[in-house]
């Protein structure tokens, strides 16, 4: 059965690599990054001609939101990690926000997921959280000036891959990094999933 499951894993795992960055894409730190961006994944909430800005998903912090809010109404009682979301203006604060419904003062990223940097919109997620959304505040953010990112990329510093909610709001954070590259790393075979079921099943 592990002989099944691994073949069906090979087969239906997706490339992660071969996109150019955009709103919602992550970056992920190659293994020749060292120093501050060292196995860090980045989920890109801007992109364009100007530069570009994204926050890291897998560094929490050892403080809450309430920690680094202690004046906001609401805040209190919120003992879920904030995260560290780049070293650019680390005493500003950002927003993912995953609901069904976009709360207003938010931009899309992802299917189901915002971004946000307004005191209103925490504040009126804090006071009314919709059913099933759930809330990410990151101090700071990564940024790169125009064509800065290109260049990194071009460098072999950063893999560009597909974003989605279930990464951005891992419950593991500290192995999301090595999760994803794995997934890169791994010998990807082109051939039906049914095909190599079929044919391992046969074999056991």
């Amino acid at each position: 059965m592990k002989a099944v499951a691994l073949l069906a894993t090979l087969a239906l795992a997706a490339p992660l690599h071969g996109h150019e960055p955009a709103i919602g894409r992550l970056l992920i730190a190659t293994r020749q990054v060292s120093g501050f961006f060292a196995e860090s994944v980045i989920v890109l909430v801007d992109h364009g001609d100007h530069g570009s800005l994204g926050l890291i998903v897998n560094r929490p912090l050892e403080r809450s939101l309430a920690d680094l809010l202690p004046d906001l109404e609401g805040a209190a009682g919120h003992d879920e990690p904030a995260f560290f979301g780049g070293p650019v203006a680390p005493r500003q604060m950002l927003l993912l926000v995953r609901s069904a419904r976009p709360p207003r003062g938010t931009a899309p990223v992802l299917d189901g997921v915002a971004v946000s940097g307004s005191r209103d919109t925490l504040r009126s997620w804090l006071e009314a959280p919709p059913a099933g959304s759930e809330l990410r505040a990151y101090a700071g953010y990564a940024g790169w000036a125009s064509g800065q990112l290109a260049a990194e990329i071009a460098r072999g510093d950063w893999l560009v891959a597909t974003g989605d909610a279930a990464a951005v709001f891992t419950r593991n954070p500290a192995g999301l990094w090595d999760e994803l590259l794995k997934k890169h790393e791994a010998i990807r075979v082109q051939a039906p999933a049914a095909f190599l079921v079929a044919i391992a099943a046969r074999t056991l």
